[in-house]
C-alpha cells in the first residue's frame, strides 16, 4: 500500500472471573489491575484503556474497591478514557440459549448506561466459534459491527459478516489474537515490527490494531504513552479505542470486501476447542434448567401477575445470576473444580430464587396464599384437591399433563376442568409422605399426605393460561406391570433385543429400525478442552443386565431395562492405552410411549465409574445421511456430516471439528429427531452400510489443559489436575426420540420447546386467568414474554426458510430490541428473522 499505515494499539486486559483461579483470588487480582490502570490514566502513562467490553468484572470491582477509587473510575469512564460495556459477560455462544445472549447485551448496556456511555462494538476476542445469528443480536442493539478471533480462516482481516436473515455487520478479524502484551515489553520495536508484518498480511487498508494485553494482565508501569510517542518507522503507531479504529478502517474498506455467511466453527486458524460441549455435561443441562425455568415459566407467570406486581428488579438480579455462569471458561466446563463448585452454587441459588418468584406470582394472582388472613383461595396446609395448570406457551396446547399432586385422604378420584369435562389420570407412582408448608403468619408445620404422580391427556388448554382443576369422585388408572415384553401406541412398537439395544417399527410405514439406543465407551486422553483417543484405545459396549420391565394402561406404556460397562478404570501410567483394572459403569434405562405423542421419552440414570472416557449413546439411521439439522440461538443449522475423523494434530493445529452443537433436538435427512435437555455434542459415524446418530453422554477427563493431546498440538491453558471433571457419580439426562419424516422443521423446533418447557402443575385455583397472547402459526417459536417499563413484550424468531405469516393476539407493535419503532411493523417473519413485539398497557388481571 502507498499510504503509510497506522497501527492503533488498544491497551486492554481480558478478564476471565474465573478459570484456572477462583473468582475470589481473580478479583483480589482485578484490584491490583485496575490500580495500575488508574494510576497511569492519572499520570498520563496511558491515554485510555478497554476494560474487557463486560460489565461484570467492573460490577466485581465496585463491590470491593474503595470508595475513592471508584469515584476515580467513575470519572475515567465519564472523559471516556475507561472504555465500558457493551456485553455484562463474554459469554460462550453456542452453550446458552439465544435469549440469554440478548439479555447478557441487553444487561451490559443498562449497566454501562448507568455509568457513562458504552462502547458500540460486537467484541467477541475469545468465543470458541460464533453462532450464525450474531450479526442480527448486533444490529438489533445499534451495533453495526464485530471484534473477533476464533472460529474462521480469512484471507482477509476485514470482511461482512451476514446472518441468514441477511443483517451484516462490519467485520475486524484477530489474525494473531487478542493476546499481545509487547507493550509491557522493555524494548518493543523488534516485537511490534514482527507483528505489523504478520497482520499487514491480511489487511485491505492502511489501518492495522494491536490488542495490548491479555489474560488478567495491566498495562506495566512506566510511560507507555512516552513510548509510543518515541516510536519511529514506515508505521505510525498510535494510542487508541476499538471505536476508533473501527471508524478508521472502515473510511478505507474497499467495495469487494468478502462476504461470509453463518456461524463460524473452523479452526483452519486457532483452536475452536470442539468438545467444551460435552466437558462436564451436568453444567449444560443445569444451565438449560435455569433458562427454561426463567424465560419459560417465572418471566411469563409473572407477567399473567400483572404490572403492579411484576418483580422487575429481583428478575434481574436472577439474571445477572444466571448470565454469570455463562462466561466460556464457565459453561464451557474448562476451569478448575473449584470455579464448578462455585457455579454449582449459584445454580442452587437461582433454583431457589426462581421457585420463590413463581410462588410470589401465584400469591399475587390469588392462586395460592402464604396466609390464613390472606384473600387468596388455596390457604397453607390445604391439599391438592383443587390444582392449577400452567401453560406458559403462547399457543394453545393439547397434550399429556404430567406431575404430581398431594391429597391428605387417599382415595380414588378424577379430575374436571373448568368446563365439567372430566378425564381419567394416570397413576404412575404413588407413595406415603409429609407436606411442609411455613405460613407467614403462622407456625411452620408437616402435614401427613398421599402423593400421586400422574398424568392426563388435555384438548386445547388456552395459550399463556392458568386452568383450574378438581379432584372429583370417580376412579383412576394405575399403570400396572405386564408380562408383554413390547410396548406401543398408534406409532410404534418397541421391544427390547438380547444385545442391550432396541427394535421399532414404523406401524405406519412398516420401516423396521434395529440396534438403537446402543451405549458405548472410549478411553480419552484428552482435557476439558478436547477429545483425544489414545495410541492403544478400548471400546466397550454396553450389555444387558437380567431382563427389560414393562408397565401398561391405557395411553401410556413403560419399558425399563439395565445395562453395564466393564470398563477400563482408566489409563495407564503413560495415558497410550487402558489400566489393567477395570470397573463396572451402569445406565438404567426408562422407555415410555403415549398415545397421540410421536416422541418416544427417555430416562437414562448412569452409575459412572471409569475414568478418562467418553460414554455415547448411539441411534442407527437406516440409512447414509449427508447432512443434519440442529438448533442454535435462533436458528436452525444444515450441518454436513463430517464422517472422516482424523486423530493426529500438527503442532499448534486442532484436527478437523466433527462434533456438533445442538441447543436441543437433532434432526436427519432420514426424519429421525431427537429432543434433549443438556447433551449438547453430537457427531455422525459411520455404522457398516448406514451411518447412525453419536449422542454424547459424558466425557470424563481429568485435566484442565495437557500438551500431550493427538488431537491438539499444544496446550489450551494452564496443565493443572481436575478431578471433579472425570465426572464420576451418579447422572440423570432426559431425551426423547421420534420417527418422523413430514414433519416441519418449525414443528419440530415446536415440539423440542415443548420437551424442554411443558404445562406445569402448581397447587391451587386459578379464575378468571385465560389466554394473555396467542400466535396462531405453530413454525414461529417464542424466546421470552414479559413484563417491561409499558406493556408485555413478546420475541418470536422464524427457524425456516420460508416466509412466516402469523398473527398476535391482542396487536402488538413491532420494535427492536432496544423496544425503539421499528419500521417495517409486520406480522411476516422472514426467513431466520427475530422480531419483538410490545403489547401496551395491561390486562384485566392488573
Amino acid at each position: 500500500m502507498s499510504k503509510k499505515m497506522t497501527c492503533h494499539i488498544v491497551f486492554q486486559t481480558h478478564w476471565d472471573r474465573e478459570w484456572y483461579l477462583p473468582f475470589e483470588v481473580f478479583r483480589h487480582r482485578l484490584v491490583q489491575v485496575m490500580d495500575r490502570i488508574v494510576s497511569g490514566l492519572e499520570k498520563g502513562e496511558l491515554e485510555q484503556f478497554v476494560l474487557d467490553g463486560q460489565m461484570a468484572a467492573l460490577e466485581d470491582y465496585f463491590e470491593v474497591c474503595e470508595e475513592y477509587m471508584k469515584e476515580k473510575v467513575l470519572h475515567f469512564i465519564e472523559e471516556k478514557k475507561i472504555i465500558i460495556g457493551p456485553w455484562y459477560v463474554l459469554a460462550d455462544e453456542f452453550l446458552v440459549s439465544g435469549e440469554s445472549l440478548i439479555r447478557n447485551m441487553e444487561m451490559g448496556l443498562k449497566i454501562a448506561g448507568r455509568y457513562g456511555e458504552s462502547q458500540k462494538v460486537g467484541y467477541l476476542p475469545d468465543t470458541f466459534g460464533h453462532v450464525s445469528q450474531m450479526p442480527q443480536l448486533l444490529q438489533g442493539f445499534g451495533i453495526d459491527n464485530a471484534i473477533l478471533w476464533r472460529g474462521i480462516k480469512p484471507e482477509t482481516s476485514e470482511f461482512h459478516w451476514e446472518a441468514p436473515n441477511g443483517s451484516s455487520v462490519f467485520t475486524a478479524f484477530l489474525p494473531e489474537g487478542y493476546y499481545q502484551p509487547l507493550m509491557n515489553e522493555d524494548h518493543p520495536e523488534e516485537q511490534l515490527k514482527s507483528y505489523v508484518e504478520k497482520v499487514a498480511a491480511y489487511a485491505t487498508t492502511s489501518q492495522l490494531l494491536l490488542t495490548n494485553g491479555g489474560d488478567h494482565l495491566m498495562p506495566k508501569h512506566g510511560n507507555l504513552m512516552k513510548q509510543i510517542n518515541e516510536l519511529q518507522g514506515e508505521v505510525e503507531f498510535v494510542s487508541s479505542t476499538y471505536e476508533a479504529f473501527l471508524k478508521n478502517v472502515q473510511a478505507e474498506i474497499p467495495a469487494d470486501l468478502p462476504v461470509f455467511v453463518g456461524e463460524m466453527r473452523s479452526n483452519e486458524h486457532i483452536y475452536v476447542l470442539p468438545n467444551v460441549l460435552s466437558a462436564r455435561s451436568y453444567l449444560k443441562v443445569q444451565n438449560q434448567e435455569m433458562e427454561d425455568e426463567l424465560t419459560g415459566y417465572t418471566e411469563p407467570l409473572a407477567t399473567l401477575a400483572g404490572q403492579e406486581k411484576y418483580p422487575h428488579r429481583f428478575l434481574e438480579e436472577s439474571w445477572k445470576l444466571l448470565l454469570l455462569n455463562h462466561p466460556h471458561d464457565s459453561i464451557c466446563g474448562c476451569s478448575i473444580d473449584e470455579v464448578h463448585k462455585e457455579m454449582e452454587t449459584r445454580t442452587m441459588m437461582l433454583r431457589q430464587r426462581l421457585s420463590s418468584i413463581q410462588r410470589g406470582s401465584l400469591t399475587h394472582l390469588g392462586v395460592q396464599d402464604p396466609m390464613f388472613s390472606g384473600a387468596g383461595r388455596r390457604k397453607p396446609f390445604e391439599d391438592n384437591s383443587v390444582f392449577t395448570v400452567f401453560n406458559p406457551h403462547p399457543r394453545p396446547f393439547t397434550g399429556w399433563v404430567s406431575g404430581e399432586i398431594w391429597l391428605e385422604e387417599e382415595r380414588l378420584f378424577r379430575l374436571q376442568d373448568e368446563n365439567g369435562k372430566l378425564h381419567t389420570p394416570l397413576i404412575k407412582n404413588k407413595r406415603r409422605g409429609r407436606h411442609f408448608d411455613s405460613p407467614l403468619d403462622a407456625f411452620p408445620a408437616f402435614k401427613e399426605g398421599t402423593f400421586y404422580e400422574l398424568e392426563f391427556y388435555v384438548e386445547d388448554l388456552s395459550a399463556t393460561s392458568l386452568s383450574t382443576f378438581a379432584v372429583v369422585e370417580g376412579s383412576y388408572e394405575e399403570i400396572r406391570e405386564s408380562q408383554d415384553s413390547v410396548i406401543e401406541n398408534e406409532y410404534y412398537s418397541i421391544e427390547l433385543d438380547e444385545d442391550g439395544t432396541l427394535s421399532l417399527l414404523e406401524k405406519e410405514t412398516g420401516k423396521r429400525h434395529q440396534g438403537l439406543q446402543r451405549f458405548y465407551s472410549t478411553l480419552d486422553a484428552g482435557d476439558e478442552y478436547n477429545y483425544s483417543p489414545p495410541v492403544n484405545d478400548v471400546k466397550t459396549v454396553a450389555v444387558l443386565v437380567g431382563e427389560g420391565k414393562t408397565r401398561k394402561a391405557s395411553g401410556v406404556q413403560e419399558l425399563s431395562y439395565g445395562l453395564k460397562l466393564v470398563t477400563p478404570s482408566g489409563l495407564n501410567g503413560d495415558r497410550t492405552g487402558p489400566s489393567e483394572e477395570t470397573v463396572i459403569k451402569t445406565v438404567e434405562i426408562t422407555l415410555t410411549v403415549k398415545e397421540k405423542d410421536r416422541k418416544i421419552d427417555v430416562s437414562y440414570v448412569i452409575d459412572n465409574r471409569s475414568k478418562d472416557q467418553r460414554l455415547r449413546v448411539q441411534y442407527p439411521l437406516g440409512a447414509s445421511v449427508d447432512h443434519t439439522y440442529s438448533d442454535t440461538a435462533f436458528d436452525v443449522v444444515k450441518r454436513e456430516a463430517k464422517k472422516d475423523e482424523a486423530f493426529d494434530a500438527a503442532k499448534q493445529k486442532e484436527v478437523p471439528v466433527v462434533v456438533e452443537p445442538s441447543l436441543s433436538f437433532i434432526r436427519t435427512d432420514s426424519g429421525f429427531s431427537f429432543y434433549h435437555r443438556g447433551l449438547q455434542e453430537y457427531q455422525v459415524t459411520r455404522k457398516e452400510e448406514e451411518d447412525s446418530l453419536d449422542v454424547t453422554l459424558i466425557r470424563s477427563v481429568g485435566w484442565l489443559s495437557r500438551d500431550d493431546l493427538r488431537t491438539r498440538g499444544g496446550g489450551a491453558g494452564p496443565n493443572m489436575e481436575t478431578p471433579d471433571a472425570q465426572c464420576i457419580g451418579t447422572y440423570t439426562f432426559r431425551a426423547a426420540f421420534e420417527f418422523h419424516p413430514h414433519k416441519s422443521t418449525g414443528h419440530v423446533a415446536t415440539e423440542a420447546h415443548l420437551f424442554r418447557v411443558p404445562p406445569r402443575i402448581y397447587p391451587g385455583e386459578a379464575k378468571g386467568i385465560g389466554c394473555l397472547v396467542e400466535i396462531d402459526n405453530g413454525d414461529v417459536q417464542w424466546s421470552s414474554l414479559r413484563r417491561v417499563a409499558d406493556g408485555v413484550e413478546l420475541r418470536v424468531w422464524n427457524p425456516t426458510d420460508q416466509d412466516q405469516m402469523f398473527s398476535l393476539t391482542p396487536r402488538g407493535e413491532r420494535v427492536n430490541f432496544r423496544r425503539e419503532p421499528f419500521l417495517n411493523g409486520r406480522d411476516t417473519l422472514k426467513p431466520k428473522e427475530i422480531a419483538t413485539y410490545l403489547i401496551k398497557g395491561g390486562n384485566k388481571h392488573e
